[in-house]
C-alpha cells in the first residue's frame, strides 16, 4: 500500500502543465516556462523577460505565480522573425524600450486601454505592421522612434496622448493620415521626417493645427465639412444638406464632418458640431 501511495504522488508531482526553472543573469532573476522568461518587477507582479516559444500568434500570459503580468520587458520580442500577431490583455500597463524592435513578420497588434506606456523605439523597423489599434490606449506620449519604419498607412492617437517624441513616425513612407487630439501640447521638429504624403487630422485652434501649418504639412479640421478651415454653423447646414441629397461633401469633408468617428455622417455629428459652436464643452 505504502509503494503504491508513494508511485501516486510521484505521478502527480511529475505530471505539470508548465515546467519552470529559475536561473540568474546579471543582477536579475529570471524565470523561465515552455514559452516565456519572466522577471518579477515590484510586489504585485511580473514583466515579461523574453518570448522564447515558437507560436506565430503567442497568446501574452494574464499570471505568473499567482500575480499579474503587467509588463513587457525591453526587448522582449526584438529580431522575432516569425511572430505575425500579438493581443495584449487587459492587465498589461506598459511595453518596454524596443520591446518589438525588427519584428520583420509582426503585422497586427490589438492593444487595451490598461496600456499607458509604449517605450522607446518600441516597433522600430517593423515594417509589416500595418494594423494596430493605438487610440484605444492611454498613453501620454508616444516615445522617440516608438513607430520609425513601421508600414501602417493610418493612426490615431488617443485622447489621453500629450507629446509625440523626436522621429517617433521616422521614414513612416506609408503613412499618409495621423488623428492628432486636441490634448497633444508638444510634437518634435522630427516626429514625422521621411513621411512625405502625410494630411494630419486635428481640431480647430490646436497644437496640431498649428504644427502643421508651421512644417508645411496638409491638415483638415474636424468639423469643418465645408473645407474652409472653420468650424461654424456653415458647416452644419453642409451636412444637413448632405443628407437629403442636397449637396456633395469631398472626401476629406465626409472625413471632418464625422465628428463623433463612428464611421457615418448623422445627425448626431451637425449636432455636436452646433454645441460646439455655441461654447458647450464638446471636443472633436
Amino acid at each position: 500500500t505504502v509503494i503504491i501511495v508513494l508511485l501516486l504522488l510521484t505521478a502527480s508531482i511529475g505530471v505539470k502543465a508548465v515546467d519552470t526553472s529559475v536561473r540568474q543573469v546579471g543582477e536579475k532573476v529570471v524565470f523561465t516556462d515552455d514559452n516565456w522568461a519572466y522577471e518579477k518587477v515590484n510586489n504585485y507582479g511580473y514583466e515579461i523577460d523574453e518570448y522564447i516559444g515558437e507560436s506565430a500568434e503567442p497568446e501574452l500570459p494574464y499570471t505568473f505565480a499567482k500575480q499579474y503580468v503587467n509588463t513587457i520587458g525591453d526587448y522582449a520580442f526584438s529580431e522575432n522573425a516569425f511572430v505575425t500577431k500579438v493581443t495584449t490583455t487587459p492587465v498589461l500597463n506598459s511595453i518596454g524600450e524596443y520591446a518589438f524592435k525588427g519584428c520583420n513578420a509582426l503585422s497586427k497588434i490589438e492593444l487595451f486601454n490598461s496600456i499607458n506606456n509604449i517605450g522607446v523605439g518600441c516597433f522600430y523597423g517593423d515594417s509589416a505592421l500595418t494594423d494596430i489599434n493605438l487610440e484605444d490606449t492611454s498613453i501620454t506620449e508616444v516615445s522617440a522612434y516608438c513607430f520609425a519604419e513601421c508600414g501602417f498607412n493610418k493612426i490615431a492617437l488617443p485622447n489621453t496622448c500629450e507629446s509625440i517624441g523626436n522621429y517617433a513616425f521616422y521614414n513612416c513612407s506609408n503613412l499618409t493620415e495621423v488623428i492628432i487630439p486636441k490634448t497633444v501640447s508638444s510634437i518634435s521638429s522630427t516626429a514625422f521626417d521621411g513621411t512625405s504624403n502625410l494630411t494630419v487630422y486635428c481640431s480647430k485652434d490646436s497644437y496640431a493645427e498649428q504644427y502643421a501649418q508651421d512644417h508645411s504639412i496638409n491638415y483638415f479640421i474636424f468639423g469643418d465639412a465645408d473645407q474652409n478651415r472653420e468650424v461654424n454653423i456653415l458647416d452644419v447646414t453642409a451636412i444637413q444638406k448632405y443628407k437629403i441629397g442636397e449637396q456633395e461633401l469631398s472626401e476629406y469633408g465626409m472625413r471632418c464632418a464625422d465628428v463623433n468617428h463612428d464611421g457615418q455622417i448623422t445627425v448626431r455629428d451637425a449636432t455636436l458640431i452646433q454645441m460646439k459652436i455655441a461654447k458647450y464643452n464638446v471636443d472633436f
